[in-house]
């Protein structure tokens, strides 16, 4: 495991590597494969020069958690042409946090059809940036749109509406990361008879729904209060369901 980086690698001098995020519950890398599906994959559709091979990566993240008793903590998994890193930070959601739900602007930033918006690259500072404008200006989070004005997602999640019991969330054709627990919402709502629609979502449909929350790896899902000035219902039978069945 590779704990530096020379100033002549491609991370260091383009920014060029992958990287996902872990929970680890118990013990226990939640969604592991998932995760390993869509890093390797990444790997490949971006030709990018990584040799370790993916059951390595995977016995390695296993010992690492056993070897540092790691648990209820995000790990962050880097491939880069020199080698891999893994390390640990805290979760920074908790209870208070899921109670009052998020408050989302819009960010300023337009994006275009870009194949790197599809996969999760270490170069991550139009997400940093925007994360950072919201933050500044008394929100917890940003929405990226498209030059004509489709909802994509938040900085650091995908997002979903709710209206007259459908669900609806920006089409996985779209320039967007499709996280790993939108797939496994997407999976639920199967599972619970749900239904879910991928869709075009413009920014004037906004308060056409009844509700709104977000999903990545380490929060699950978060309820969305209110984007900008436009505020959501606090309880969704649907979305209790869905918080249910993720918290099991």
């Amino acid at each position: 495991m590779k704990n530096n980086v020379s100033f002549n690698s491609q991370l260091t001098k383009f920014g060029i590597g992958v990287f996902e995020t872990i929970k680890i519950k118990d013990g226990h890398p939640m969604y592991l494969g998932l995760h390993l599906d869509r890093i390797f994959k990444s790997i490949n559709d971006l030709d990018l020069d990584i040799n370790e091979s993916r059951s390595f990566i995977e016995t390695k993240i296993i010992e690492y958690i056993k070897c540092e008793k790691i648990n209820n903590k995000a790990l962050r998994l880097t491939m880069f042409d020199e080698g891999y890193n893994l390390s640990i930070r805290d979760i920074v959601y908790n209870q208070e946090i899921y109670n009052r739900g998020f408050k989302l602007c819009i960010s300023s930033i337009k994006r275009g059809d870009s194949i790197i918006y599809r996969h999760k690259t270490t170069n991550y500072f139009e997400s940093i940036h925007t994360k950072k404008f919201a933050a500044d200006n008394g929100y917890d989070d940003a929405i990226f749109t498209d030059c004509y004005g489709r909802i994509l997602e938040c900085s650091m999640s995908n997002i979903f509406f709710i209206k007259e019991g459908k669900i609806y969330t920006p089409h996985e054709r779209l320039p967007i990361l499709n996280g790993t627990m939108k797939r496994r919402i997407m999976e639920l709502c199967v599972e619970l008879k749900i239904n879910i629609e991928q869709c075009d979502i413009k920014i004037t449909d906004i308060e056409k729904f009844e509700f709104c929350f977000l999903s990545n790896s380490l929060m699950g899902v978060m309820k969305v209060s209110q984007i900008n000035k436009i505020k959501f219902e606090c309880f969704n039978n649907i979305f209790e369901k869905l918080w249910s069945k993720i918290n099991d």
